[in-house]
């Protein structure tokens, strides 16, 4: 964690001053901006941000995907409502005024549920690429056995070995049969 780049966004108040300092204080390089920038932060690791409804309406990216794991910065007195909190997508929670210990901990916390959300976002591109890719083969078997009279098998294995020969994927020839076959229709 030390070493980090950190982006916060916060005012320039002693609130924000003393989460400057905490940042600072545990070996990480900060750069301040107030108000929230539009854009997504590129070039750092993290993002701390004092989350509140304007935030999130002066930085759509927070509410997306942000690029780099995101620390609220809530007041412990005033604290947040839940929804904005929900829909800012961060990956943990700072509470003003901080605990020494708080932003370390924070950070790591943060880096570890980045992670495990982009693993389990690519894991559902590849699941939706699959079920996308199985019901084209589906769809290729079902005119096979209509136009050519063949049974599932025979269809499966004609598009197997069509695959083979044009050395292409099941999948590939599959989609390729399927919009063939659109354009005649």
């Amino acid at each position: 964690m030390r070493q980090s780049t950190v982006l916060l966004v916060h005012p320039r108040d002693s609130d924000g001053d003393a989460v400057l300092r905490e940042i600072r204080r545990v070996g990480c390089r900060v750069e301040m901006a107030w108000p929230a920038p539009t854009l997504p932060p590129i070039g750092f690791d993290f993002a701390l941000v004092a989350i509140d409804a304007d935030v999130l309406a002066t930085a759509p990216w927070l509410s997306g995907e942000p690029p780099v794991p995101v620390v609220a910065v809530v007041d412990g007195d005033k604290g947040v409502p839940v929804d904005v909190l929900r829909l800012s997508n961060a990956q943990a929670v700072l509470v003003k005024p901080c605990q020494p210990a708080a932003v370390l901990s924070n950070l790591a916390l943060a880096r570890n549920i980045f992670s495990y959300e982009r693993r389990l976002l690519n894991k559902v591109a590849k699941l939706e690429e699959t079920l996308h890719a199985s019901r084209q083969i589906e769809q290729a078997k079902l005119i096979l056995m209509t136009q050519k009279k063949l049974r599932a098998n025979e269809a499966y294995d004609y598009l197997r070995r069509q695959a083979m020969t044009k050395q292409m994927s099941v999948a590939a020839i599959s989609a390729a049969l399927v919009d063939a076959y659109g354009l005649m229709e």
